[in-house]
C-alpha cells in the first residue's frame, strides 16, 4: 500500500513539473538570432530558389535588350511599363535578380557553415558503444586473446585510428565521403560567386566594322544600349566572306588589328569558333553583310554618310532618307532631308544628272559624288571576369558528386573482453561492399573465414 502511495506522489511531482515548464512563458529571441533563423531556413531556400527559377522563365520569354519600339509592338503600353519598371527587359542584369543571387549565396554559405560545425562536433563528441552494443550488431568478430595483436594490427593498417582509450578503439575509412555534401555546397556557392562577379564587372556587347574603319567602344547589349569603352581599339584590315555552290556561306573572316597607343600590339582572324581575346575581353564573329554608304562633297570637304545617318557642321544639317537604284530611267538617286530655318525640306540628288548632282542647301554647296558598297562585319564582345570561378565551381561539383556517389565512410569498434576482443562495425551507404570487406578482415586475421 505504501509503494502504491510513493508511486502516486512521484507522478503526480511529475504532473507538476510538466505544467510549470509548460506555463513559463518561452523566451523572446533577439532580432540577430531571429534573422539568423530566417537566413539558415530550408523554406527560405526554396522560396528563392523559385523567384531564381520563375526570374529565368520570364527573362526567357521576354525577349532580352531590344528597344522600346520592338516591345510595344507586341505588348500593350501599360505592360511595357511593368516591364521597364521590374528590368524584365534585361533580367539578368536586374537589380532584384542580384539580390536574389546574394540572398540564395549567403543562405547556403550558412546552412552549410552550420552543418559543418555540427558534423566536427559529432567527430568530437563519438564514444566507444558499449559490449552488449557492438555484439548485436549485424557486423561483428569475436577475437580470442592469441589473434588479438595481430587484428589490431590488420585493422590499423586498413583504417585509420582516431580514438584510442582503455575500453577500446575507434577506427574509419572513407572520411571524405562525410564531407561530399559540404564540397557540393561548396562549389555551388562558388559558382554564385563567380557568376555575381560576371553580372556586375562583367558585360556583353556587340561592333559593327567596316572594312578600313576603327573603334574604341562597344554597344552593351541590353535596354539601354550604353557604349563601353574598351580601353584600346580595334581596326578593321579585311574581311572575306566565302560561299557553297548553293550560295549558302562558307566561311567568313575578319582580319582585325588591336591598337594601343597608335601601335598595333596584336593581329588576328576572327573566325566563328576562333575569336579573340585582348585584356579578358572577348571578340567572335558572328555576322556580317553590306551597307551602302554615299559619297558628298559639303563645301569641298568630302563627307560618307549612311542612310538615316545625320551630318552637321557649318550650319547645315542634312540627313539620307531615301535610297533608290533608278528613278525615272535617270539612274540612282537619294533624297535628302534638311532644315530651312525650323521648317523640314527634302531634295533629291541624282548621281547621273549633273543638274541635280550638284545643288545650294542653305547657302552650302552640296555634291552627290558617289554610290559605295561596303562590307561589314558584325562582332559580339563578352568581358566576364568570373568565369574562371565558375569553372573552378564546376571543378568542385564534380569531385564533390565523385566524393558523395563513389565512396562510402565506414566505422569499425574494438573492444576488450575477457576472452579476447570484439570487432564491430557499420557503414552509412554501400552495406554490402563493406560487408565484404569485413568478411576480407575476417580471412586477413584467422586465415580463413572462421
Amino acid at each position: 500500500m505504501l509503494q502504491k502511495e510513493e508511486a502516486l506522489q512521484l507522478n503526480v511531482m511529475n504532473v507538476i513539473k510538466n505544467n510549470r515548464k509548460t506555463t513559463e512563458p518561452k523566451q523572446k529571441k533577439g532580432i540577430a538570432e531571429t534573422l539568423f533563423d530566417l537566413f539558415i531556413s530550408k523554406r527560405l531556400s526554396m522560396l528563392i530558389l523559385a523567384l531564381i527559377a520563375a526570374g529565368s522563365i520570364l527573362g526567357t520569354i521576354i525577349k532580352q535588350g531590344a528597344n522600346e519600339s520592338e516591345y510595344l509592338t507586341v505588348y500593350s503600353e501599360a505592360t511595357y511599363r511593368i516591364i521597364n519598371i521590374f528590368g524584365l527587359d534585361d533580367a539578368y542584369h536586374s537589380l532584384w535578380f542580384k539580390a536574389l543571387i546574394v540572398l540564395f549565396a549567403i543562405n547556403l554559405t550558412l546552412c552549410t557553415a552550420q552543418g559543418l560545425i555540427r558534423f566536427i562536433k559529432e567527430k568530437r563528441q563519438t564514444d566507444i558503444p558499449e559490449f552488449d552494443r557492438l555484439s548485436k550488431m549485424e557486423l561483428n568478430l569475436r577475437v580470442d586473446n592469441e589473434r588479438k595483436e595481430k587484428a589490431i594490427g590488420v585493422l590499423k593498417k586498413f583504417y585509420r585510428l582516431i580514438r584510442d582509450e582503455n575500453r577500446g578503439l575507434i577506427l574509419e575509412k572513407g572520411i571524405p565521403s562525410r564531407l561530399g555534401v559540404f564540397i557540393i555546397h561548396g562549389s555551388i556557392i562558388t559558382v554564385l560567386v563567380g557568376s555575381f562577379i560576371g553580372l556586375v564587372f562583367g558585360f556583353k556587347g556587340f561592333l559593327i566594322l567596316r572594312v578600313g574603319e576603327t573603334k574604341d567602344h562597344v554597344t552593351a547589349r541590353g535596354g539601354h544600349q550604353d557604349m563601353i569603352t574598351l580601353g584600346f581599339a580595334l581596326k578593321c584590315k579585311d574581311f572575306k566572306a566565302s560561299y557553297y555552290p548553293e550560295g549558302q556561306p562558307k566561311d567568313y573572316v575578319s582580319t582585325v588589328e588591336v591598337i594601343e597607343g597608335g601601335t598595333i600590339v596584336k593581329e588576328k582572324d576572327i573566325r566563328v569558333n576562333d575569336p579573340l581575346y585582348h585584356k579578358g575581353i572577348r571578340f567572335y564573329q558572328s555576322s556580317y553583310g553590306k551597307k551602302t554608304s554615299f559619297l558628298f562633297h559639303v563645301a569641298d570637304e568630302a563627307v560618307a554618310l549612311t542612310e538615316q545617318e545625320p551630318f552637321q557642321k557649318k550650319g547645315l544639317a542634312l540627313m539620307v532618307v531615301r535610297f533608290a537604284e533608278e528613278i525615272h530611267n535617270l539612274g540612282p538617286g537619294v533624297q535628302i532631308a534638311y532644315l530651312e530655318g525650323d521648317r523640314p525640306q527634302s531634295r533629291w540628288f541624282l548621281l547621273n544628272v549633273e543638274k541635280m548632282k550638284s545643288q545650294v542647301i542653305g547657302g552650302v554647296a552640296v555634291r552627290f559624288d558617289e554610290i559605295r558598297e561596303e562590307s561589314y562585319t558584325g562582332i559580339e564582345v563578352a568581358r566576364d571576369p568570373g568565369v574562371f570561378v565558375v569553372w573552378t565551381g564546376f571543378a568542385l561539383m564534380l569531385l564533390g558528386l565523385y566524393v558523395n556517389f563513389f565512396t562510402y565512410y565506414r566505422r569499425v569498434y574494438v573492444v576488450s573482453a575477457a576472452d579476447g576482443i570484439i570487432v564491430a562495425g557499420y557503414a552509412l551507404k554501400n552495406k554490402e561492399a563493406f560487408k565484404k570487406e569485413f568478411e576480407k578482415l575476417k580471412e586477413d586475421i584467422y586465415g580463413s573465414t572462421p
